[in-house]
């Protein structure tokens, strides 16, 4: 695909793809700075949506399941693998302007490349190595650190990132010269699911037992973070670099091995079932280990009497009292904070949403949590959230053997239906529904949406704030809200569906804002005397990268390690490549071109 010699659009006194422009105006310099206004309103948009595509992201990510061993015991653990979240939805969704222009670019070319796509995509890298780390080290609140958790998951998308780009310069330069054939764009695409896997197979440890791997790749069965800083380099020995490189030359030898070892190896359940005992702990005996001996600590271990709690939803409001036991030892004062996460179950409709934290005194064995679980409809469903003991302090532990392990204790609560009353036909039309679709969750997304369009009117977000608001508040506001409001009225809140219905929303506003960032890329270019290689190396590839920047800057202050912030920018890196010239070889393939 090599570029075309056509001249500027400009040049030819017409527009571009959505946008005019404006030849009757001969005065260039005003065009620059009206091209140039409307490319940084643009970015602003990309941006705005950006946050409402994280939400997405994080709704859709923070989906748990609940797995009931065969001795009783429950497990917690998450739907989405960090590693393969990070490397999909993370980064294809931050990196959908540089992949959506790139594949624009080639489209209105008639498959010749121009230069704002693939520049667009190697100044996007530079911004990312440069600029992103450069902000996530700075968002890091005073007086924390984050460090690289998973090594092999980091050095795997680093070594790809650089291999990303020597292959597309063996591609476009060496193979085939300024042409990327449709050979080479179903085997650039083809690395992507292969990053994907290799990453979880590092990420759950399939990867350590391969030869010359073990070193890099294990994970430390202590389960401290590796010494590796925010901004940290690679960790050095060459036998297992050189080895993991052929790896990554090899990747479909690497998958082999992976699946293999995926229908051989033991699930993360097996394992947790070999160190759980019983279905409930006996508050007046201690926590013991697998050989029978107490547990040490003086100051305690919290638990929760049992993983599972069944209560039954009536016609009216209840409360449930849930007791806490401290066990082992009662020394000093101590606390640890509650609160309650969703799961089916959805706050203010099936339970009213609360947290706190507990404080034990000198000698207290017990406390309680007081839940408020709200009225149920006749026919309506089972629901379950979740209680969640978290952050103890003053030397307090958790009870390793209780769902959630030593970084917290989960009580996942069933809420059985006892509503009683006649079951009519609009109750049994309401019990169908809400077995196929959540109604409580419908009522909750319907009402966020209302509050989510609301807050777009509103300087600051709501009535009272406007109020109190001064001068550069209006500004602000009345500048962002041809974006705001369109966005708010036209993108459902990720209550429903999960959060895949705002992200495929929120990734198509990306989509056609990229199609007008393209277009007045080009006109401002043109107008400017500057080469499209020029612009989008500088102008386009900022405002393209501000999901990137959003999204590891978020990371960065949330997560209390820096995968999701690092892995983000070299899974970003990669992914940049592997779709936006992989897709187009697949393209031309489906149409025979």
């Amino acid at each position: 695909m090599a570029e075309s010699n056509e001249p500027r659009t400009c040049d030819e006194g017409g527009g571009g793809q959505a946008l005019p422009s404006w030849h009757e105006f001969e005065d260039k310099k005003f065009k620059v700075v009206l091209y140039g206004i409307g490319l940084c309103y643009s970015f602003l948009g990309v941006s705005i949506v950006a946050d409402m595509f994280m939400s997405a992201i994080e709704r859709i990510t923070s989906r748990k399941r609940v797995i009931q061993l065969s001795n009783g015991r429950t497990i917690t653990s998450k739907v989405w693998n960090d590693s393969v979240a990070n490397l999909t939805l993370m980064a294809l969704g931050s990196s959908a302007p540089e992949i959506l222009l790139s594949l624009n670019d080639v489209f209105k070319n008639e498959y010749f490349e121009s230069a704002l796509g693939p520049s667009t995509i190697v100044g996007s890298a530079a911004f990312n190595l440069f600029v992103i780390i450069a902000v996530c080290i700075n968002s890091v609140p005073d007086g924390e650190t984050r460090r690289i958790k998973e090594m092999g998951v980091f050095v795997i998308t680093a070594i790809f990132s650089l291999l990303a780009y020597i292959w597309l310069l063996f591609i476009v330069q060496i193979n085939s010269k300024d042409i990327i054939s449709v050979e080479e764009g179903v085997i650039t695409f083809l690395y992507f699911p292969c990053l994907v896997i290799i990453s979880y197979a590092a990420d759950v440890g399939w990867l350590s037992r391969v030869p010359g791997l073990k070193k890099l790749l294990a994970k430390h069965e202590d389960d401290e973070d590796i010494e590796v800083p925010l901004a940290a380099g690679s960790e050095g020995g060459s036998n297992p670099v050189s080895c993991l490189f052929r790896c990554m030359c090899s990747p479909f030898l690497c998958i082999c091995r992976c699946c293999k070892r995926m229908v051989k190896g033991k699930s993360n359940a097996d394992d947790h079932e070999a160190v759980t005992t019983s279905d409930a702990i006996d508050h007046a005996r201690p926590i013991v280990d697998l050989e029978g001996n107490p547990l040490k600590n003086e100051c305690g271990i919290v638990s929760f009497a049992a993983d599972r709690l069944q209560v039954l939803g009536e016609d009216e409001e209840k409360e449930v009292t849930i007791p806490i036991y401290r066990k082992n030892g009662t020394s000093g004062r101590v606390s640890v904070q509650w609160c309650i996460e969703r799961l089916s179950a959805t706050p203010g409709y099936d339970y009213v949403d609360a947290s706190g934290e507990l404080h034990f005194r000198d000698g207290v064995e017990e406390s309680e949590i007081t839940i408020t679980i709200l009225p149920k409809q006749v026919g309506e469903k089972a629901d379950r959230f979740q209680v969640l003991l978290q952050e103890a302090t003053g030397g307090l532990t958790f009870n390793p053997f209780s769902d959630g392990g030593r970084e917290m204790n989960i009580l996942t609560v069933t809420i059985n239906n006892g509503a009683k009353g006649s079951v009519k036909t609009r109750q049994r039309v309401y019990g169908v529904l809400d077995h196929v679709v959540n109604l409580d969750e419908v009522y909750l997304g319907t009402n966020q949406w209302y509050e989510q369009i609301t807050a777009a009117l509103y300087v600051n977000g709501s009535r009272e704030e406007q109020e109190n608001s001064n001068f550069f508040d209006w500004v602000v506001h009345l500048i962002n809200f041809p974006w705001k409001f369109p966005f708010a009225l036209t993108t459902p809140p990720p209550t429903y569906l999960g959060g895949w219905v705002c992200f495929f929303f929120s990734l198509g506003h990306i989509a056609w804002i990229t199609l007008i960032i393209g277009d007045l890329a080009e006109l401002f270019g043109c107008n400017a005397d500057i080469s499209d290689n020029i612009t989008a190396v500088t102008f386009v590839a900022l405002g393209t990268s501000v999901p990137d920047l959003l999204a590891s800057r978020i990371a960065a202050k949330a997560e209390p390690h820096a995968d999701a912030s690092i892995v983000n920018v070299t899974g970003s890196n990669s992914v940049n490549v592997f779709l936006a010239s992989g897709c187009r070889g697949w393209w031309r393939l489906s149409i025979g071109r």
